[in-house]
């Protein structure tokens, strides 16, 4: 059975894992702070990043893409009822924004090397 390496940057551990395996089962395993709740994709709470590697993952499902975009897209809306600055930019620094390197832990697959971490 062909193997790879996953490196949690947040608890400095690198395991060797089947390939296949989705992070969300990893990380629960060595400690990581990948926060989850439904393990389906329909939530948006695993949002994790890819430090390197990310070519060797799985190519992000229609699910994780919907997820994610409406992750953005509820992010948006909330920027937008701001009412001043201060009130905006202490939303900004609050939200969990994620970026074009950002992933759900529950439908992402390892089929190589990678290093992540949560957000």
């Amino acid at each position: 059975m062909a193997k790879a390496k996953i490196k949690f940057a947040d608890v400095n551990v690198t395991v060797t894992v089947p390939v296949g395996t989705r992070i969300i089962e990893i990380s629960e395993k060595v400690g990581s702070y990948i926060a989850y709740n439904c393990r389906e994709g329909d939530c948006g709470s695993c949002l994790f990043t890819v430090l390197e590697g990310a070519e060797h993952l799985s190519k992000p499902s229609a699910p994780e893409k919907a997820t994610i975009f409406a992750h953005f897209q509820q992010i948006l809306d909330g920027w937008r009822s701001a009412n001043d600055m201060e009130s905006l930019q202490a939303m900004i620094l609050r939200e969990n924004f994620a970026g074009k390197n950002c992933r759900l832990a529950c439908q992402t697959q390892v089929f190589g090397d990678a290093t992540v971490a949560p957000l």
